[in-house]
């Protein structure tokens, strides 16, 4: 009889939830997590450790975004704002390393494949349901249907986008079945559309995309804001990063016959002006050098035209290698010279990279064929650039023998044939809700009371795009790299308030945002970093299910218990404290040396140096030209065999 009932119960469901002839699964969660980036696995974690029925939803087959789609070490910034679940799962069983170039730490010793069995494992032993390869295709808000993005523009500076009327809640989404291809890419198109429904009382956008947050009524922006809209000096349109003397149009010195391939027709704003661009993409691979991994594919449709760029930079001894950007400083580029590494440098902000800057410029607001299509264009264009290297007349020798070389790292990506399966998206949608972190808060001018969670990177863009400008080619913008902009008033650490990860009052009441935070896109360059997720992610899982729980708007979620409950799991939620002012030095290094003894007794080994330094032959070595040394090595990539062309020669040991 049990039995029986049981299937008449399944048959009704199935007849109830029919949509355009298809049968729908119909699944039912307290909260319901969309994204099985780290930050989702946190914040599933987190709701039910709290006694939350959770459904996790994941577009492709695998768990943990970027972490184990590509990064094998996590940028951190400063280690001790990680706190709480994030940091013990992190952790577990790993070493640390310490970055001193920017005081920040790197994860070592876990690779991409661990991480994704670590995520795996944990959801497991929490009986946690994951639905895999099923993506949103429609968001129930009310009673209305929302199958599109809300905006179709960037929020303009002045525009009114107060809330009006009693918040709606998001009832259900629907989500369609698109397995992502053999190489790890989403499809265009989905294999069946309105696949799934799921109902939640919560539901928690951890999507590097914000597209739950894109169909929910509430604000969000993408892009660049100006200057102007939120008070910050670093903001809007920059100057280009690099202007290389190439010619850009596709006849030499016709700007009428059109640009070169991999060079956008596209005008640039004055300085500080706000656009719709976003700092560049790519995927993050594990290659082989030594040819014995899984070959990269060869092209299906290669066309050496469009490598024109390139073999115009190298006849005319263009370096269009090498990697610059700045450190720690608003004040001084540096350099890092590199060789022609075929693919280009995984993280290079220069012309020749591991993508084309300026294409994923739709990518943010853009439907799934347009995603789709800038996934496979950083595909195919690290299998052309390859060809390219090993086949053209113009490469170097050098260049021919690494392309010779490449093949991916067997045992990371071996089920995609070696690709990693998750695109780098630095940044996409942002949601704008009542506190929009900025540069402010990164310059230590805020105290915001209810935080969830700390962030402690520098500002670390990325180029934006490659543009004609004077008859040359520019990499527009992308010169911030891990630049700290409190003067070490709390060690870099800044807060990120709960009311940074919901929407406003009188938007949507039952969104929380951990990924997509509400911030400027300067604070984004920031804060971006997958740890910060992972701390926002847990204490959105917490917040949700208070508000299940008291059966209230997520906005109105009591922040006193909020964080008794993170403190209680460890979450680290104030800021790293001002550090000691350092010991002055001695006064004999402050004022430099005053003999070549007192230079020879303290620095054994180079006492060589002492004439070279000594520019005045005074006898002494000043603060000024000790320091004038350090920069003229810090501008060399070996300062030795620089100081060997000026006639000073270390002697040699006998």
């Amino acid at each position: 009889m049990k039995a029986l009932l049981l299937a008449v119960r399944i048959a009704l469901l199935f007849a109830l939830h029919q949509v355009q002839g298809e049968e729908r699964v119909i699944h039912e969660a307290d909260i319901c997590v969309y994204g099985g980036t780290a930050s989702g696995v946190m914040a599933a974690l987190a709701a039910k450790k709290e006694g939350a029925k959770i459904i996790l939803i994941e577009p492709s087959r695998w768990l943990g975004g970027m972490t184990g789609g590509g990064i094998n070490h996590l940028d951190w910034g400063k280690g001790n704002t990680v706190g709480g679940s994030t940091y013990k799962l992190l952790m577990e069983g790993v070493k640390v390393r310490e970055q001193k170039h920017h005081g920040g730490h790197a994860v070592l010793g876990i690779g991409n494949k661990e991480y994704r069995e670590r995520f795996k494992k944990v959801l497991e032993e929490r009986g946690i349901t994951v639905i895999h390869e099923h993506r949103l295709g429609k968001v129930r808000v009310g009673d209305a249907i929302i199958a599109a993005p809300t905006r179709q523009q960037p929020i303009a500076m002045g525009e009114d986008t107060a809330p009006r009327g009693k918040a709606p809640s998001i009832r259900s989404i629907t989500l369609d079945y698109a397995p992502f291809d053999k190489t790890g890419c989403p499809i265009s198109e989905p294999k069946k559309r309105n696949a799934i429904t799921v109902s939640a009382k919560v539901f928690i956008d951890c999507s590097y995309e914000g597209d739950v947050l894109g169909m929910s009524g509430a604000s969000y922006t993408w892009g660049r804001e100006s200057r102007e809209h939120y008070g910050e000096s670093l903001a809007g349109v920059r100057p280009s990063l690099w202007l290389h003397d190439i010619d850009p149009y596709v006849e030499p010195g016709n700007p009428e016959s059109g640009v070169l391939p991999f060079v956008q027709d596209r005008k640039i704003g004055p300085l500080g002006s706000a656009d719709d661009l976003t700092m560049g993409y790519c995927f993050r691979y594990e290659f082989d050098g030594s040819g014995k991994g899984i070959p990269v594919p060869e092209p299906t449709n290669y066309d050496p035209t469009e490598f024109e760029i390139y073999r115009r930079a190298i006849r005319n001894g263009v370096d269009i290698f090498s990697n610059r950007h700045m450190r720690t400083s608003l004040k001084k580029f540096s350099v890092h010279k590199r060789g022609p590494f075929v693919g280009g440098a995984q993280l290079n902000r220069n012309v020749m990279a591991s993508t084309v800057h300026g294409i994923n410029d739709d990518y943010p607001n853009g439907d799934w064929a347009t995603r789709s299509r800038i996934w496979k264009f950083h595909q195919e264009f690290l299998c052309k650039s390859i060809h390219f290297a090993k086949t053209d007349s113009t490469a170097p020798e050098s260049m021919k023998r690494s392309a010779s070389r490449i093949s991916f790292r067997k045992g990371v990506f071996d089920e995609t044939g070696g690709w990693p399966h998750q695109l780098y998206i630095r940044q996409a949608r942002r949601m704008v809700s009542s506190y929009v972190v900025s540069q402010n808060d990164l310059e230590g001018k805020t105290d915001p009371p209810h935080t969830v969670g700390l962030a402690a990177y520098g500002v670390d863009d990325f180029p934006y795009t490659t543009i004609a400008q004077d008859g040359k080619i520019a990499v527009q913008g992308g010169g911030f790299s891990i630049i700290y902009l409190d003067d070490g008033k709390y060690n870099g650490s800044y807060k990120i308030p709960y009311e940074a990860i919901v929407p406003r009052k009188g938007e949507c009441d039952n969104l929380i945002v951990p990924v997509c935070v509400s911030a400027s896109h300067i604070a984004f360059t920031s804060l971006r970093m997958e740890p910060v997720w992972m701390v926002l992610g847990e204490s959105a899982g917490v917040a949700a299910t208070m508000a299940m729980n008291a059966k209230i708007p997520v906005q109105e979620v009591p922040y006193p218990d909020l964080r008794k409950k993170l403190d209680a799991l460890g979450q680290t939620l104030d800021r790293i404290p001002p550090q000691a002012p350092k010991a002055a030095k001695a006064p004999q290094q402050q004022a430099g040396w005053k003999s070549q003894a007192e230079w020879d007794q303290q620095k054994q080994g180079w006492e060589w140096l002492f004439p070279h330094i000594d520019t005045d032959s005074d006898g002494q070595i000043s603060a000024k030209e000790y320091y004038a040394f350090q920069k003229f090595k810090s501008e060399q990539d070996d300062w030795e065999k620089a100081l060997r062309k000026t006639g000073v020669r270390k002697p040699q040991k006998k």
